[in-house]
Order: C-alpha cells, then structure tokens, then sequence
C-alpha cells in the first residue's frame, strides 16, 4: 500500500484548472514533536513526518525559516516547515509497520508530501507570501467524532491512479478506507484560503 499526501492551501475549482503552485517536500524527519499542539514538549504525545527547513524545534519560539539553511523541499527558498501525522498498519499479531509513502505523479520525492498553493473558487484572492513567524494547524487530533469533510478526506486509489478531485469531492470520503486499495490511499488536508491579514497565530492556531 502507498499513501501519498496532499497540503492543499485552498480549495481547488472543480470546473476548471486554476493557476497554482505544486511541488514535493522529502521527509526531514520523523519524531514525537509538535511545536503547536504541545510546544516544547519531549516527546509529543503524537508521532508526525517533518518537512521543510533545517531549523525545526519542538518550540517554534522564534521565525525558524530564517534560521534554516536547507530545505527538503523542492523549492531552495522555501525554508517553512509543515508536519502531518504518521498512517501506520496494524497486524493481527498486534505489530505495527509504517505504511510507505509514495510522491504525486511527475514528482520526484522520498515520502513526505506534496504542497499546492491554489487561488479561491472565484479566483479573487490576492497572493502574498507568509509573513514571518505565520503559523496555521488544520484537523484535530484529539477529535472523536468527524470533522468537516473539506478539511482532512481520504481516498482509495485505483492501480492506474485517479488525480481527479483534489478538492475533498467524491468519491473521497472522511474515514480511511476499509478494504484493501490497490493504488494505495490518497489524504488531503485543506487550509483555508485566507486569513486577517494582522494575527500571525490564534490560540487554536485555526
């Protein structure tokens, strides 16, 4: 089974292509820190896969890009970190093996993710760059119930692949895929589309 993961910063248009930005970012690392969630706490009580700059820390105190002098992302300038939780498979001896990650079709990656930058529906919003220190969290790892769809969708693949709908639209679905999926199992975590334009950060980082 592969499992390739999607950042979506926006939500895509399903009636046409809109101008955007794709490109992979390798595994830095894979730990038990969450500088949002539980900041300088070692180790987290969740295990994520890193991305991006060097400078990575488990308290973000301070605007790490600037502090980084490598990326593992395909982009040299692209010094921002981003982190999502870990799919492992649970055996029936009670054993678990770390399910491998493949990149997005026609790019090249060892796991980690593909990050797309895509303009709102009605293709109105103004592109800026990040400003430093911005930080944003999308799901919730502590949730029992299922969050909106738009947010976190999962999707099992067909052998010849299906790059369809990278807009949490169906057949994706909000629960992982219970039968086996021959083209592995594609997740998607959606990111709002804009933001104040004066808070770096919110308490729920939402």
């Amino acid at each position: 089974m592969k499992w390739p993961i999607l950042l979506l910063a926006s939500l895509a248009s399903t009636q046409s292509i809109p101008p955007m930005m794709r490109f992979e970012c390798s595994q830095l690392v894979v730990d038990r820190i969450d500088p949002l969630v539980n900041p300088g706490l070692t180790p987290s009580p969740h295990l994520h896969q890193i991305v991006g700059g060097n400078s990575f820390n488990a308290t973000l105190q301070h605007d790490l890009p600037s502090q980084s002098t490598c990326t593992s992302c395909t982009f040299s300038e692209d010094f921002s970190n981003y982190w999502t939780a870990v799919l492992y498979f649970k055996a029936r001896n009670g054993t678990f093996k770390r399910v491998p990650q493949a990149p997005s079709e026609g790019l090249k990656g060892n796991g980690g993710i593909t990050v797309y930058y895509i303009p709102d529906t009605q293709n109105k919003t103004t592109v800026t760059a990040f400003k430093p220190g911005f930080r944003m969290l999308v799901g919730d790892a502590a949730a029992t119930t299922p969050q909106p769809a738009r947010k976190v969708c999962h999707r099992c693949m067909p052998a010849s692949g299906d790059n369809s709908n990278i807009n949490c639209g169906a057949p994706d679905a909000q629960e992982l895929p219970k039968g086996t999926c021959a083209g592995g199992i594609r997740t998607i975590l959606t990111f709002p589309t804009c933001w104040d334009g004066k808070n770096l950060d919110s308490p729920d980082h939402k």
